[in-house]
């Protein structure tokens, strides 16, 4: 299951800035993201937004200056990632009639290339929808998400090396797995079965065995800083748990794509047109922006 994640440059610069209120000091670092144009389209019921592949990555300061966008062509790319030393970005570009890739450049736009070449398998589709790409902490290795081949079927995680570009299955399971993100301290990689009811798993990179977090369900995966707890979107929800899967604590909101601040003092998560920020505990929900949905999307921001 897949969801369709807003927010806006102007979302990012109240971000920033609440984060400072918050924390009493100034942001700093970069905030990379996809943002896109859609066309007007005729509809079934008229005219309807449509991705017509303008979208770009993009980025701006964490205090909301200095944007710039660093792609410029005819398709959409998505999942941007920083690297571990933010020297580089990782993204998944389309390619038209086959396999979408996994592309880096530089932290300023430039050597922009392609780090897998596929052709029938694996296949990867970068949709603008839910970030599909990680890097391991010491940046060597990029975990993405992706079929066994063209005719679909159930996604499942893979590796490429940065450096030597060689590609390598990582898991082979009943349950698929998608949305993958490793942890801080390089211990676990976690991801989302693809198939109902969306069990939370955690992927050891050394033995490349995974194990359900207790009974722990859900979509929009993230690592608290420390990475002893996940949070969350279970059922609408937005929900943290320990990664034994024995503790669970519900915020009481509902909300998704939540991600940790870097200090770990708030979670920061979307709710239809609106941008919100609470404390890990529940407490002190702040309303941060309305986005508009009606023009365009910038999407998967990563700080």
């Amino acid at each position: 299951m897949r969801r369709l994640v807003l927010t806006s440059l102007a979302c990012l610069a109240l971000l920033a800035g609440a984060a400072s209120a918050s924390s009493g000091t100034q942001p700093t670092g970069q905030i990379v993201f996809g943002m896109n144009h859609f066309c007007i389209v005729k509809g079934a019921s008229g005219p309807e937004p449509a991705d017509c592949g303008k979208g770009e990555i993009a980025v701006v300061a964490a205090n909301g200056t200095g944007l710039r966008v660093l792609t410029h062509d005819q398709v959409t790319e998505t999942s941007p990632a920083w690297s571990p030393n933010h020297e580089q970005i990782a993204f998944i570009k389309p390619r038209p009639h086959t396999s979408d890739q996994v592309w880096v450049m530089n932290a300023d736009g430039t050597n922009q290339h392609a780090l897998t070449h596929f052709t029938n398998a694996p296949q990867l589709f970068g949709n603008g929808v839910t970030p599909d790409l990680t890097w391991s902490p010491d940046g060597q290795q990029l975990v993405f998400a992706a079929f066994a081949d063209k005719n679909g079927g159930l996604e499942q995680l893979y590796d490429v090396n940065v450096r030597t570009h060689a590609v390598r299955r990582l898991t082979s399971l009943a349950t698929g797995a998608t949305q993958p993100v490793w942890s801080p301290d390089g211990r676990w990689i976690a991801f989302v079965g693809a198939v109902a009811p969306d069990w939370i798993y955690l992927l050891s990179p050394k033995t490349h065995k995974a194990r359900a977090v207790g009974k722990a369900t859900g979509l929009d995966v993230a690592w608290s800083p420390d990475s002893r707890h996940l949070v969350f979107n279970s059922r609408g929800k937005l929900e943290t748990v320990n990664t034994a899967g024995t503790r669970y604590h519900s915020l009481g909101v509902f909300g998704a794509q939540p991600s940790w601040s870097p200090d770990g003092r708030w979670i920061v998560f979307t709710y239809g047109d609106y941008v919100k920020e609470i404390r890990p505990n529940g407490q002190g929900i702040r309303h941060i922006l309305h986005v508009s949905s009606k023009k365009g999307e910038n999407f998967e921001p990563d700080w």
